[in-house]
C-alpha cells in the first residue's frame, strides 16, 4: 500500500525523536535548543542502549562512527545537547575493548531507573535538597556528605545538571533536586543507608526466584551483557529482589553463601513472584493488595491477571507479570494467530515485502549493515554484488532474521517497546492536550490558514483540533494518526503537505495514502487525495484543506485498516490476522519492517510526558503456534557476504592461455586446462565480486612434468569471513 514512508525514514526519525522525549530525562520546556555538535562533560548517569547504534565522535549523524554499539550496551551518560532539533547523549563506553567518548542520539540509549547515590566529597558540610530545579527554589532537606540517595531522574535547568532524588535522613524521606555536581551514581563505603540497613532490600521494587529453567546455576554478571564478569552462579529457587530491568536483564541484589551481590541476571531464569510492593507506592485502601495469590504458585501476581495470562505461551509470561507489576491498569489481550511461525516468516520474506535503510550497499558504513540485508533472488545479485533498492535510494529488502526478530513479540514486551500492540480505536479518555505534544516541534504545532478553493473561502484551525475531530470521526486513536502523519512527512512536511505541489496547488494528502513506490509518489498520492482518475468523493475528497485531509484520511485508515483487523501499529504492519482471509500477508500499511517499533516508541514517549503512562490501556498481543524457545535475536553485525570470484586466467609469460573448461562463471567451482609441453609453469590471475572480497592462491604456479595434472587452489574471501575455493586442473601435455 502506501510507501512514501520509507523514503521519508531517516530524515524522519531524527526529528521524531526530539520532539517527544519530553520526560524527566529532557531539559525543561523553553531551553534554546543547543546548535553544537560537542558539549561538556557534566554528569555520570548509567545508561544502556536499545538497539545496534553508531557510537559517533560527535552530535550528528553526520560525523564519523568509532563503530556499531550492541543494544543493551552498558553507557555513562556525561551530558547532552541537540542538533538540528535532534537531542544527542555523549556517552562513555568501550568500543573494540577500548574506552572512548562519543555521541548517541537519545532514541537508542535508556537511562537507568532509579539508580543508587551518595552525596560525594565535593560537599564541605551538607547539600540542600530543593523543592524545584533551581538554586532559588525552597530547601526541604540538608544532607551530609555520604549520605545514601535513589537517583529518580535528570533534568537540565538554569544552565545546570541536577538529579531528582529520593532520600531518608533522619527518619523524614524527601523526594526533590540536587545540584548533580555533589552526586556520585554507584556506591561509596562510606555512603550511609537511611533507608534499610539490609542491602537486599535496597531500592527494593520487586521479589523473585531463580526459576526452574536452570539446569545448574545461573550467572550474577557485572553488568547486563553475557560477556561480562561472573560475580557468582547462584542455584534454582534462590530468592532475588530486582531492582530495574535492562533489556533483557533483571538488575538483582541476592545474598548466598553469607554473602551479598548486586548484578545482572537473564530475565529468562528469573520469576517475579507474588505479593511485590513499589517502594513509592500510595496507600490505596487496600495494602494487602486484596486478590495477591503468594501461596501455592510463586510466580504469579493476581489471580484475575493470570486467568488473562493463561492465553499467553510460558515464553510471554514473565516479561507480562513485569509489566503488570509496573502497569496495574494495563490489559494485555492474547490474539491467537493460528499460524505456523516458521509460515509466517516464510511469507513475510517475500522479497520486498519487508524493507530496511542501510547505506552499506552505497559504500557509507551506516545504518543497517550488510548482514540484516536479503541476498534472495529479486533482492540481490550474486554475479554483480549489487543489492535491489526498493524504495527510494537506500531501502532494501530485509533478511528473514531480521524480520524474525521485529516480528517476534517477546521482543518488545517491556514498556517502552510494548505500545505497537495498544488498541487503535478511539476513547473518550484521549485528550488534545497528548496530541499537541506530539505535534510540538513540527510544521503543526499551531494554526493552519488556506484557501479553500472547493468552498471559495479562507479557512483557519488548529492542528491538535483537526486530529481530536478525525479521532472522533473515525473512530481511530487520535495520538496514532497524530504519529503516522509524522513518520509520513516528517516534522517539516512535505510536497504532500504543503499545498504548492505543481499541478495539484491546493490539494494535501498528510498519510500519503495512494502515494505507492516509483516514480512520482508525491503526485500520485496527491491525484488520490483529488478524487482520482473518476474525481472520487470518498473520504470527504478533494482534500482542499489540511482539515479535510487528516479528517478523510483518518476514516480511510479506520475503515480498510482498523476496522479490519489490523488494529493496532503491528497488525498494521504484519497482516497475520485479517477479517478477509485472502489478505493475509498483503494489504500492510507499510513496508518498512521497523515501522511498528518505532511508531510504538513515539508514542509511547508522547503518554510519558503527559504523565498518563499508569492509566487503563488495551494491548493486543499476537501468539503463534511452533514458535521458538526463545525470543529471536538480531544477526550478528557483519561485512559484505560476497566470496566469488568474477574471474580466473591463466597466462605464459605475458600470453592468456585459451581453454578453460568449462567456461568460467562465478558459481562453477571446479575446471581443467591443457596446455602444452613447453608450458613449464603458469602466472595465475583473479579477480573478486565485490570490492570488499580479497583473493589468495594467485601468482605463478610450477607445473608438473608432462603428462601429470597440477591441481591449483584459488580462494575467495568476503568481508564477513565467508570463502569459496575454485579448483582448476592444469594438465600439461606430452607433445
Amino acid at each position: 500500500m502506501i510507501n512514501k514512508r520509507e523514503r521519508l525514514w531517516r530524515k524522519v526519525i531524527q526529528c521524531l525523536v526530539f520532539v517527544l522525549i519530553c520526560t524527566l530525562f529532557l531539559p525543561c520546556f523553553g531551553m534554546k535548543a543547543q546548535a553544537a555538535t560537542t558539549c561538556k562533560t557534566k554528569i555520570a548517569y548509567p545508561a544502556s542502549t536499545t538497539a545496534q547504534v553508531n557510537f559517533r565522535k560527535k552530535a550528528g549523524t553526520k560525523y564519523k562512527s568509532y563503530g556499531l554499539l550492541k543494544k543493551d550496551q552498558s553507557l555513562t551518560v556525561l551530558g547532552w545537547c541537540t542538533n538540528q532539533g535532534v537531542k544527542w547523549y555523549k556517552c562513555r563506553t568501550k568500543v573494540n575493548g577500548k574506552n572512548k567518548t562519543g555521541y548517541i542520539s537519545s532514541a537508542y540509549v535508556q537511562l537507568k531507573s532509579n539508580p543508587s547515590g551518595y552525596v560525594n566529597s565535593k560537599v564541605s558540610t551538607t547539600l540542600n535538597v530543593r523543592k524545584k530545579a533551581k538554586t532559588s527554589a525552597k530547601v526541604l532537606m540538608k544532607i551530609p556528605k555520604n549520605t545514601k540517595v535513589s537517583v529518580r531522574g535528570v533534568k537540565y535547568a538554569n544552565k545546570k545538571y541536577w538529579y531528582k532524588v529520593k532520600v531518608t535522613y533522619k527518619k523524614k524521606t524527601k523526594t526533590g533536586y540536587v545540584d548533580s555536581t555533589y552526586i556520585s551514581i554507584g556506591s561509596s563505603n562510606n555512603s550511609t543507608d537511611n533507608t534499610n540497613k539490609n542491602p537486599t532490600n535496597t531500592d527494593t521494587t520487586l521479589k523473585g526466584y531463580v526459576n526452574e529453567k536452570v539446569t545448574s546455576g545461573l550467572n550474577v554478571r557485572n553488568e547486563a551483557s553475557t560477556k561480562s564478569v561472573i560475580l557468582v552462579t547462584i542455584p534454582k529457587n534462590t530468592e532475588v529482589t530486582i531492582h530495574s530491568t535492562t533489556g533483557d536483564w533483571y538488575k538483582i541484589t541476592v545474598m548466598y553463601e553469607k554473602k551479598t551481590y548486586t548484578g545482572y541476571a537473564s530475565k529468562t531464569y528469573i520469576t517475579i513472584k507474588g505479593n511485590n510492593t513499589n517502594d513509592d507506592s500510595k496507600d490505596d485502601g487496600n495494602k494487602d493488595g486484596g486478590t495477591t495469590d503468594s501461596g501455592n504458585n510463586p510466580g504469579t501476581t493476581d489471580q484475575s491477571f493470570e486467568v488473562l495470562l493463561a492465553n499467553f505461551p510460558e515464553s510471554y509470561k514473565a516479561s507480562l507479570r513485569a509489566l503488570h507489576n509496573e502497569y496495574p491498569n494495563w490489559r494485555f489481550v492474547a490474539v491467537n494467530t493460528k499460524l505456523d511461525w516458521n509460515t509466517v516468516i516464510a511469507n513475510e520474506s517475500v522479497v520486498g515485502r519487508n524493507v530496511i535503510q542501510s547505506n552499506y550497499p552505497r559504500g557509507t558504513a551506516t545504518l543497517a549493515p550488510f548482514s540484516y540485508l536479503s541476498t534472495e533472488a529479486g533482492a540481490y545479485n550474486w554475479a554483480t554484488d549489487k543489492y535491489v533498492v526498493k524504495d527510494g535510494s537506500n531501502w532494501y529488502s530485509a533478511n528473514s532474521q531480521v524480520i524474525a526478530y521485529y516480528m517476534d513479540p517477546r521482543n518488545f514486551l517491556n514498556s517502552t517497546d510494548v505500545f505497537q500492540f495498544e488498541a487503535l480505536a478511539y476513547d473518550n479518555s484521549h485528550s488534545a492536550s497528548v496530541v499537541q505534544s506530539i505535534l510540538n516541534n513540527t510544521f503543526m504545532s499551531g494554526n493552519y490558514d488556506v484557501y479553500d478553493s472547493t468552498e471559495k473561502k479562507q479557512v483557519k484551525g488548529s492542528y491538535k483540533q483537526a486530529f481530536m475531530d478525525a479521532g472522533k470521526l473515525a473512530t481511530a486513536n487520535p495520538y496514532f494518526l497524530a504519529t503516522r502523519v509524522k513518520q509520513e512527512v516528517g516534522a517539516n512536511g512535505s510536497n504532500a503537505t504543503s499545498g504548492t505541489y505543481k499541478g495539484y496547488e491546493g490539494i494535501y494528502n498528510f498519510y500519503n495514502i495512494g502515494a505507492f513506490d516509483g516514480t512520482n509518489a508525491v503526485a500520485k498520492g496527491l491525484q488520490w487525495a483529488k478524487g482520482g482518475a473518476s474525481g472520487s468523493t470518498t473520504y470527504g475528497r478533494p482534500w482542499t484543506t489540511p482539515y479535510k485531509s487528516i479528517v478523510g484520511g483518518a476514516q480511510y485508515i479506520a475503515q480498510n485498516y482498523i476496522n479490519k483487523g489490523q488494529n493496532t501499529l503491528y497488525f498494521q504492519k504484519f497482516n497475520v490476522v485479517p477479517n478477509d482471509p485472502t489478505d493475509i500477508y498483503l494489504h500492510q500499511y507499510m513496508t518498512n519492517v521497523q515501522a511498528p517499533y518505532s511508531e510504538g516508541r513515539t508514542t509511547r514517549t508522547a503518554y510519558n510526558a503527559m504523565g498518563i503512562l499508569s492509566d487503563a490501556m488495551v494491548f493486543f498481543i499476537p501468539v503463534y503456534n511452533n514458535m521458538p524457545a526463545k525470543a529471536c535475536t538480531l544477526p550478528a553485525a557483519s561485512g559484505n557476504p560476497n566470496p566469488y570470484l568474477s574471474s580466473v586466467k591463466l597466462y605464459n609469460g605475458s600470453e592468456e592461455i585459451k581453454g578453460l573448461t568449462p567456461t568460467f562463471a562465478y558459481n562453477v567451482y571446479e575446471y581443467t586446462l591443457v596446455v602444452p609441453k613447453s608450458v613449464a609453469a603458469v602466472t595465475v590471475k583473479a579477480s573478486a565480486v565485490s570490492k570488499y572480497a580479497t583473493v589468495s592462491g594467485t601468482g605463478t604456479v610450477n607445473l608438473k612434468e608432462a603428462g601429470k595434472t597440477t591441481t591449483i587452489k584459488v580462494t575467495g574471501k568476503a568481508q564477513n569471513g565467508k570463502t569459496q575455493v575454485y579448483t582448476i586442473h592444469v594438465t600439461r601435455n606430452t607433445q
